[in-house]
């Protein structure tokens, strides 16, 4: 046992030392352009529908989950060799059939689905994060709406000053949104901001800024009408993790606390009455 251990130890710290110095290499030669091909590829910020569907929704997933195609393919490298690390596993432990059957099937499945459960966690934390800040960026558009300035002057100043308050994400869209609202026209931006950021709340305030344009209402009013939705929506939320929180903490002194307040009680009176017996 003592040397499948040490057995084990050598394999991994190899397996250590070769992603070290590989990582090393692609520093050292990532300008080369074998390897520009592969982890430096540009993604265009404006979604067009002369690419092949599979294409398209696969850059679609990048952009709402805030990463470029070389982050994506450095997390793919990253699970294969996690992947033959854990496979690796297989020839040095005395496994039966069914538990080397059983670890191969893991170590193929961190090396195939890791990237993409990565992919899908990032678009909903980037989605929340994008609801979480759209409220403080509603307010600062309609103060600077008041004093009188237009949606794309107010968009560049919240942009510009907000970086403090706001995350970037956020700024990221609205940079993005105000170009293409300039260079394409509103309803190539609006259904690009709806498109990458993938949020039900920006998909509703939208929906408001192009009936704004179709009726004539001023996109103040909606704004703060929006503002006053997000955040009863948030603080309902808050309320129900607290509600929630309250069960958990309840389910927890019954599983934890509840045995061992019974423990001190029982324990006692069973040694009295075995003391009794003999």
């Amino acid at each position: 046992m003592t040397t499948q251990f040490a057995t084990l130890l050598m394999v991994l710290s190899a397996l250590v030392f070769f992603a070290l110095f590989g990582y090393l290499l692609f520093l050292k030669y990532r300008r080369m352009n074998w390897l520009n091909a592969i982890f430096h590829i540009y993604d265009s910020e404006l979604l067009t529908e002369k690419e092949s569907s599979r294409k398209s929704e696969f850059k679609l997933k990048l952009l709402q989950a805030g990463i470029t195609r070389r982050e994506f393919n450095e997390v793919i490298a990253a699970s294969v060799v996690a992947g033959g690390a854990l496979a690796s596993l297989g020839s040095i432990l005395e496994l039966s059939l069914m538990q080397e059957m059983m670890l191969y099937a893991f170590a193929l499945s961190t090396a195939l689905f890791t990237p993409y459960l990565y992919l899908a966690e990032q678009v909903k934390a980037r989605i929340k994060r994008i609801e979480d800040d759209l409220a403080v960026f509603i307010d600062l558009l309609i103060i600077i709406l008041e004093g009188g300035g237009g949606l794309n002057n107010a968009i560049d100043e919240v942009t510009t000053q907000g970086k403090k308050v706001i995350g970037k994400d956020l700024l990221e869209e609205s940079k993005r949104f105000k170009y293409e609202l300039i260079s394409y026209g509103s309803e190539i931006a609006y259904n690009n901001l709806i498109k990458r950021t993938g949020s039900e709340a920006v998909a509703t305030i939208v929906g408001f800024m192009r009936l704004s344009e179709e009726t004539g209402i001023g996109v103040k009013s909606i704004f703060e009408n929006q503002s006053k939705e997000i955040r009863t929506a948030q603080a309902l939320s808050i309320k129900k993790k607290a509600t929630t929180m309250n069960i958990y903490i309840t389910f927890t002194m019954f599983i934890f606390i509840l045995p061992a307040i019974i423990a001190m009680v029982a324990f006692p009176i069973a040694a009295g009455a075995l003391l009794k017996l003999f």
